[in-house]
């Protein structure tokens, strides 16, 4: 009974482990974007700025104003300029 508690919960811990999310802090290799990815991020983003614009009555000047209310984290992919405009994030590989 015990060796097989412990198979289950070292089982859970490593499909936690390879299965998260990773965070902006976290990337390492922002570089090899996939244009899957872009477009996931661009069109989650674009959505959060149309919401934020929406109930807040302006745009978004950066992610930071968004998170946690309108955005769960900061993309890593991309950024919201000034303008609210969204922009590929530096050495991201998004266009």
């Amino acid at each position: 009974m015990r060796r097989s508690v412990v198979i289950v919960i070292t089982v859970a811990v490593g499909l936690l482990t390879v299965s998260g999310c990773r965070q902006k802090e976290a990337a390492d290799d922002i570089a090899g974007a996939t244009s899957a990815q872009c477009f996931a991020e661009r069109s989650m983003l674009e959505q959060a700025i149309e919401a934020y614009l929406i109930l807040e009555g302006s745009l978004p000047t950066s992610e930071a104003t968004m998170v946690p209310a309108y955005l769960r984290i900061e993309s890593v992919y991309l950024d919201i300029d000034a303008k609210g405009n969204v922009i590929p994030a530096p050495n991201s590989g998004c266009t």
